[in-house]
């Protein structure tokens, strides 16, 4: 370029325009042409590197400049020491930094702020404290690096007790000081701290900045306060995707799912646009609730932003149609996958797995070591489950004997749950017990719910005390365990002992929770309760019902009274039996719905044996095959037999 040989002013801002154009190479025949270079003229030519992500050159044009004899400045260094964070150039860092303590280099509070900045990316964080403490002035950036460096390294207390020093100094956080602080009481699970910092981000006149209200969200839906997060969420003048997202994950979490399907509308009435973690979150929800179609529009989004093809959603995507109970659709999503990986694989043989499709998990199992894919210890509770469903014995003692032996895999809790299961399953109670004492690890309440499974479906009254109690100590909290106790005593007529378990629940401030049932119907989701009265097609309801239950006792059906847990005349037995919520559900599905269409219902608790064995004449009667997902696993119902074999 004529003219800019003499012209270093002219030159440096030519080069500077090239810098902002992000033209780097145009940057540097301008450089190159200047004669007279200054300080100036280096300073921008290496921060034209390293701004835009050419490290590895600026650091090469430091050390040209050094050995031009031009002194670097101020802002150079702190550049250059940005462009040793950004590609790990510790060793040079440290050269750099040393220099600056033998008074070669110059320095101030945003080079030392730079230094703590490259220590910390270093994962260095000693050594950035010292750099911290020996700072003559330190500003709110230098602050917030520290705080943030403390609370993402899992030293949460060090980021709180920083925080409140800052304070102390007079030195005013920023929007990412308060990020930082929040996030450490994430970590640490602490509300006093997280409402102490959300006082001062009002305060400070920070709460309706975007970055601070959805860590707020997050903070708050992380210790299961969604109402809370909720009102900062209401509060917030401008949401963006991350924000909406944070609230749905609030919702998802608490299980407030139909709420989290709501919000989703919303969110598109607001015409933000859903990224991949948006639809992870959604996807969940949708599993759920078993709420197909919703799923299925979702899913078309996803293609259209072409996100179908992620492992990630595509792991989603399996999860929910296999919870939702179409197979087929699982296994189109994972075909159309292009690159496989040990997730995308293991979501496939979960969904066999859980539809008790145990030869084609294994199959696929068989298909994923052949494409020499390393299982995972989720990938074994997968094969291990069909082995169970299949009574595939030999099959499942040959994979378990392989986690260590060929895998490397330490054998888990819910690895010897899977193995008590095939025992229990097949009636090997005697075997099962003698595994559940050998195992090298402590039995967690997993494994103890699988062994009084297998009591339960066997009338083993002695062992079923055993591992009830066992659950019991582990989780005095949790109802199952009792409820099934006391319908083995209820069927033996053993009422004193009904009303013993009673009086322990009682005195562990056990609380039978409400059981409740829920149906997708033109993606408005229906709910109901044992006995609903609230829906306002209930009449119509009780007496499609009555209808349908004279058809099934013609068909054989018998109520099972004896599950029954009050001591009351056999026609109210029969009665409370007959409006489980499960079977409003059903029969309002049944009502709203094209005939012989697929119905899928989600229990929050476990089904009781006669809803089981009900639902079954119901599927032969109605020629409908029935899903219904309660706490324990997925009932596929069709032609009245169900995918569980009657055991769950």
């Amino acid at each position: 370029m004529q003219g800019l040989q003499h012209d270093t002013f002219l030159g440096n801002h030519i080069i500077n325009m090239y810098r902002h154009c992000k033209d780097t190479s145009s940057a540097k025949y301008a450089f190159d042409d200047i004669h007279r270079k200054n300080v100036i003229s280096w300073t921008i030519m290496i921060s034209a590197y390293a701004h835009n992500g050419q490290y590895e050159l600026a650091l090469q044009l430091f050390n040209d400049m050094q050995k031009d004899n031009v002194r670097p400045d101020k802002v150079t260094v702190s550049t250059i020491i940005t462009a040793c964070s950004n590609i790990s150039a510790r060793d040079q860092g440290r050269e750099i930094h040393q220099m600056i303590i033998d008074g070669k280099l110059e320095s101030d509070v945003v080079v030392e702020s730079a230094l703590v900045n490259m220590y910390v990316k270093s994962n260095c964080l000693e050594e950035a404290q010292k750099v911290f403490d020996s700072m003559r002035s330190r500003n709110v950036v230098s602050w917030t690096t520290m705080i943030l460096a403390y609370a993402q390294n899992n030293q949460e207390k060090k980021a709180l007790n920083l925080f409140e020093q800052m304070e102390v100094f007079g030195v005013i956080p920023n929007e990412f000081t308060l990020v930082g602080a929040l996030s450490a009481c994430s970590r640490l699970r602490s509300l006093a701290d997280g409402l102490n910092v959300h006082g001062k981000a009002v305060y400070h006149g920070y709460e309706s900045h975007i970055v601070l209200g959805n860590a707020l969200i997050h903070m708050y839906s992380k210790f299961g306060h969604w109402d809370l997060g909720l009102k900062v969420f209401s509060k917030m003048p401008m949401k963006d995707v991350i924000s909406w997202t944070s609230m749905l994950d609030a919702y998802t979490e608490e299980g407030r799912t139909k709420d989290t399907l709501q919000l989703f509308e919303e969110m598109n009435w607001e015409g933000i646009i859903p990224d991949k973690v948006t639809f992870l979150s959604i996807l969940g929800a949708c599993a759920d609730l078993l709420a197909l179609e919703q799923g299925k529009r979702i899913h078309a989004s996803i293609i259209s932003r072409k996100l179908h093809t992620d492992q990630m959603v595509g792991c989603a995507l399996i999860h929910m149609y296999g919870r939702c109970g179409s197979v087929e659709s699982a296994r189109e999503v994972f075909d159309n996958i292009q690159n496989h990986n040990v997730h995308t694989w293991t979501s496939m043989i979960s969904v066999y797995s859980q539809h008790g499709l145990s030869r084609d998990a294994l199959i696929l199992f068989n298909e994923m070591l052949k494409e020499d894919v390393k299982p995972n210890e989720i990938t074994f509770v997968s094969v291990l489950s069909a082995c169970s469903h299949g009574g595939f014995i030999a099959e499942a003692f040959r994979c378990f004997n392989s986690l260590k032996r060929v895998f490397d895999i330490t054998p888990t809790a819910e690895h010897y749950a899977c193995m008590v299961d095939v025992l229990g399953r097949a009636g090997f109670l005697k075997e099962a017990e003698e595994l559940l004492k050998k195992m090298p690890i402590s039995g967690d309440v997993v494994i103890w719910r699988s062994m009084l499974s297998a009591c339960v479906a066997f009338n083993d009254t002695q062992r079923a005390k055993w591992a009830a109690e066992e659950c019991i100590k582990l989780q005095p909290g949790y109802s199952a365990p009792y409820v099934m106790l006391s319908n083995i005593f209820v069927a033996e007529d053993q009422w004193e002992e009904v009303a013993r378990i009673q009086r322990i629940m009682d005195i562990n401030g056990v609380k039978m929770q409400l059981g409740k049932s829920s149906i997708e119907i033109k993606d408005k989701i229906h709910e109901f309760v044992v006995d609903d009265q609230a829906h306002p097609q209930i009449e119509q309801i009780h007496a499609e019902l009555g209808t349908l239950s004279k058809k099934m006792e013609e068909c054989g059906y018998v109520p099972m009274v004896n599950t029954v847990l009050h001591d009351v005349e056999e026609e109210l037995k029969t009665y409370m039996l007959k409006y489980h919520s499960e079977r409003l559900a059903i029969v309002f599905g049944h009502m709203m719905t094209p005939s012989k269409s697929t119905l899928r219902i989600v229990k929050n608790l476990r089904m009781c044996f006669d809803c089981h064995c009900a639902i079954k004449y119901m599927s032969k009667i109605l020629e409908r095959e029935i899903i219904v997902r309660d706490s324990y696993c997925s009932h596929h119902f069709k032609d009245g037999v169900c995918s569980c074999l009657d055991y769950w």
